[in-house]
């Protein structure tokens, strides 16, 4: 059975901006995949499923603006907070703009898996998690969202993303302590690796509370990192990363060199960010990773972007109606 695994950065959607934005479209995006991660989501996701209102009248203009009525109930669905506490992240200011994720998928293709004890895992916020510092590495700016979904014909199997917005730009002096002197381009490249070195592996090793016996990993997300491959320059993301038993980066030109590396791959060089002053594209920033049993058994052809705005008629009306990312797919397959 296939599979279609979708990543979108949805600019900033809040249940506000339901009545500008073209919310028929984004769920007919949506629509296109089995199970997608979404980023930028803001104000506690209440477009998902509508904003909670005191009168009957305002629930219905509420759902109206919602995903949840444009999807229909084969759809489960959950948002994600990676806002992080300032006893824990020092360096960051508060997040007023309520930036999370959101994870929607498919209530026949898939389901929550079940601890031992009869606890269903919904998705939730990784927060704990080892850093090197001698490497340059702290604490990522948004940690990411972490989805283990059942595959409901194949109950022993698990997809798990990890769904990413690694940082753009260094944040203010006042909430970045002066300390940590890394540029822009360094801060990405360090979140991409604390997220493949530690975050990564140890997700992939860790399967003993449920029936899993196979899990599929993947991260997935907006990167704002480059693969070469695209024709683009830095900042950049390693198209293969070797990393050893003990979560230490080997290298980053794939060579194998002994048996139990963890060999991780990140792919679709397609250009997904839309020029901000001109009618193209500007970067390949939105990603898959995987590591290497993952992309020899189950990945099928090569991940791409879904040219959207071949439907919505110009990249004007896309950036204004929809976002200035384009959705990315990846099919899955069982053999």
């Amino acid at each position: 059975m296939s599979y279609k695994i979708g990543s979108f950065n949805v600019r900033n959607l809040s249940y506000s901006a339901g009545a500008s934005r073209d919310l028929d479209m984004i769920a007919d995006i949506i629509k296109e995949c089995d199970i997608i991660a979404l980023q930028e989501v803001l104000s506690e996701g209440k477009i998902l499923e509508g904003a909670t209102m005191n009168n009957a009248s305002g629930q219905a203009k509420a759902y109206e603006y919602s995903l949840r009525m444009r999807l229909g109930d084969n759809w489960d669905m959950c948002w994600l907070d990676p806002q992080t506490s300032s006893q824990w992240y020092p360096y960051l200011g508060e997040d007023t703009r309520g930036e999370g994720y959101a994870f929607l998928w498919r209530k026949d293709k898939f389901r929550c898996p079940v601890t031992m004890q009869g606890k269903e895992i919904r998705p939730r916020i990784i927060h704990q998690y080892k850093t090197d510092s001698s490497l340059g590495e702290m604490k990522l700016i948004r940690d990411p969202g972490y989805g283990r979904f059942q595959f409901v014909s194949l109950p022993n199997a698990e997809l798990r993303l990890l769904t990413t917005h690694i940082v753009y730009g260094k944040p203010s002096e006042g909430n970045l302590s002066k300390t940590l002197d890394f540029g822009a381009t360094v801060m990405r490249q360090n979140e991409f690796n604390v997220l493949a070195r530690n975050i990564y592996t140890s997700v992939c090793d860790d399967h003993n509370d449920s029936n899993c016996t196979v899990p599929y990993t993947i991260i997935l997300g907006d990167y704002n990192l480059n693969l070469i491959e695209s024709g683009l320059s830095s900042p950049l993301v390693p198209s293969v990363m070797v990393i050893d038993q003990n979560k230490k980066i080997l290298n980053t030109n794939g060579a194998k060199e002994e048996k139990g590396f963890y060999i991780v791959h990140t792919e679709q060089t397609d250009l997904t960010t839309v020029n901000q002053s001109a009618d193209d594209y500007a970067n390949n920033y939105d990603h898959f990773t995987y590591e290497e049993n993952v992309r020899a058994r189950v990945i099928q052809g090569i991940p791409r972007r879904i040219n959207m705005i071949e439907k919505i008629g110009d990249y004007k009306t896309y950036k204004e109606k929809i976002s200035d990312h384009l959705p990315i797919i990846l099919e899955f397959d069982f053999k």
